[in-house]
This record gives C-alpha cells, sequence and structure tokens, in this order.
C-alpha cells in the first residue's frame, strides 16, 4: 500500500508531535527528511522516511509518489517562499489531493512583520492551487520560552517587551493534535483556522507557572523593545527574526489582552494545555 500522507518538516517541535500521533493511530504516512542522521534517527523508531529536499525538485518529486495528502511546514526564512509554492506546484502536478499548512498567526501579504508576509504570500498560492487544503495559524509557541533557559539559568528572569499584555500562547503539541485531525478527516478543508490556547497569559503568568513547576523563584522583567531586539541579536537569532519578534512583542502589547479562539476545540474536542500543564511537562528543560 502507497504511503498517502507526507510530513515535511518532521523533525522539528510540532513535526515530532505528529509523527508520534499518525505512529500511534496506524495511519500510513512517510516523512520527508533532509540528511541521513535524521533518516536513521526516525527510521530507527519505526518511522518510514523518504530523502528529499525541497529546492530538489526531482527528490521531491520521487517523494511524491502515492501520495493524498501532505503536511506542510518548514523553517522560517526568506527561502520558504519558493521553497513552499514550488512544493504546492509540485504536489499538485503529482496528484496529491490536499495539503495542510502551518501558517503563523497574523499572516497577510504586505506585512511589516517578514514571517506574515512571507505565510499570506504562501496561502494564496496554495488557495488558487485548486487542490483541497486547511491552512492553520498557530498563535506564539510556549516552547517559545525555551528561548528564555539561558536568562532563567543565570538570573532567574524571563525579558520580554511585550507590557504586561496577555496573549493565548499555545503548546506545539495541541497544533500537532489539530493537524493531525485536518490531514485525516476532511471536515476541515478549505478552512483557515486561528490555533490558540485556552486562556490569554501575561509573562508574569509564565513565570509564576515555571516557578512552581521548577521550585525556583523566576520574574518576569518588561523591558524597551530596542533592548528585546539587541538581546535577541547577540544571542546570534538572525536579523530578521528578531525584527519579526520585537514587533510581534510591540504589536501585541498595545492591546491588554488578545482572547483565545475556540478553533483549537473545534478541529480537537480539546481545549489543549494551559500554560501550568506545560511548565510540569517540561520543567526538567529549566532546571539544568
Amino acid at each position: 500500500m502507497s504511503n498517502s500522507i507526507l510530513v515535511i518538516g518532521g523533525t522539528g517541535t510540532t513535526g515530532r508531535s505528529l509523527l508520534q500521533i499518525l505512529k500511534e493511530s496506524d495511519s500510513t504516512f512517510k516523512a520527508m527528511v533532509r540528511t541521513p542522521e535524521k533518516q536513521a534517527a526516525l527510521e530507527a523508531d519505526g518511522i518510514s522516511t523518504v530523502a528529499a529536499t525541497l529546492g530538489e525538485w526531482e527528490e521531491v518529486d520521487q517523494a511524491l509518489k502515492g501520495v493524498d495528502t501532505v503536511f506542510l511546514l518548514t523553517s522560517p526564512g526568506p527561502q520558504s517562499v519558493p521553497e513552499q509554492n514550488g512544493l504546492i506546484d509540485r504536489a499538485k502536478a503529482a496528484g496529491v489531493r490536499k495539503i495542510v499548512k502551518i501558517s503563523a498567526v497574523g499572516a497577510q501579504i504586505g506585512s511589516k512583520v517578514h514571517l506574515a508576509d512571507w505565510h499570506g504570500l504562501i496561502e494564496e498560492h496554495l488557495k488558487e492551487s485548486g487542490m483541497e487544503y486547511v491552512i492553520l495559524r498557530p498563535h506564539s509557541f510556549m516552547q517559545n520560552t525555551f528561548m528564555s533557559i539561558p536568562n532563567i539559568q543565570s538570573d532567574n528572569a524571563i525579558y520580554q517587551s511585550m507590557g504586561n499584555s496577555k496573549i493565548p500562547l499555545v503548546d506545539s503539541r495541541d497544533i500537532a493534535r489539530a493537524s493531525y485531525e485536518c490531514l485525516t478527516r476532511d471536515t476541515f478543508n478549505n478552512k483557515t483556522f486561528e490555533i490558540t490556547g485556552p486562556k490569554a497569559v501575561g509573562y508574569s503568568e509564565v513565570a509564576h507557572a515555571l516557578s512552581e513547576a521548577t521550585n525556583r523563584a523566576i520574574q518576569y522583567v518588561a523591558i524597551p523593545p530596542e533592548a528585546h531586539n539587541q538581546a535577541l541579536k547577540q544571542a546570534q537569532v538572525p536579523d530578521w527574526l528578531a525584527d519579526d519578534l520585537t514587533l510581534m512583542s510591540q504589536s501585541w502589547g498595545t492591546k491588554p489582552v488578545h482572547n483565545p479562539t475556540r478553533d483549537l476545540e473545534f478541529i480537537t474536542g480539546n481545549r489543549g494545555h494551559s500554560i501550568e500543564d506545560f511548565a510540569r511537562d517540561h520543567a526538567n528543560y529549566f532546571t539544568a
């Protein structure tokens, strides 16, 4: 039997969770991987793989053989538009029926936020392809707090430039669960969903949840956007991404509360992980 689901982006945070869900559900799928090391690691875990790199289109054409549905998630960057749009074109030519694309909150062509502009361009291309699609726009990931681990370990502090605003942070495990439902069911076809956590939280609440889970006194320290931008760049975050993260924080900081949606619950029947759940489940990451 041919592999009916092709997972592109299976070695990242969301993708790894998705592969485990697919494996446990006995779905027919394969993961597309770029390096022999990642391929070997997935195969050792009992996951079927195919070696291909977006941009190497002959390899991609081979990977798409026998595929009904594609999960599309790639590393962010200027290359994401030609890579993902090229994949969409190849998938259509190969007879793929549906693509489930991970986008981003606020995706819009012409946005000052690079990520939002790039995702907007890809979304438009996917909609115009004529294939079935589902677009999932996650809000900011709870897992992004891993970037604060060095500051937590050195200063017991989370530095952010969002003031006291609250946003509905989402656990990447819940994005994976929503992705699975959209890959394996056609109920949600040709729709765009904003995937959020169950409630809006401020970074003081994030710090409190992590304090409780790790048994250390972690504080949220609000800093100016310029300082946030500079710190990200000093931490070797690419300039475009540092600028995007700063712009997004500034934008969210202009409104006291950004309410969650019910889209995750609509798709999965579950409200998703709370920040307290996340902190408990990942406490060991913050207590090296």
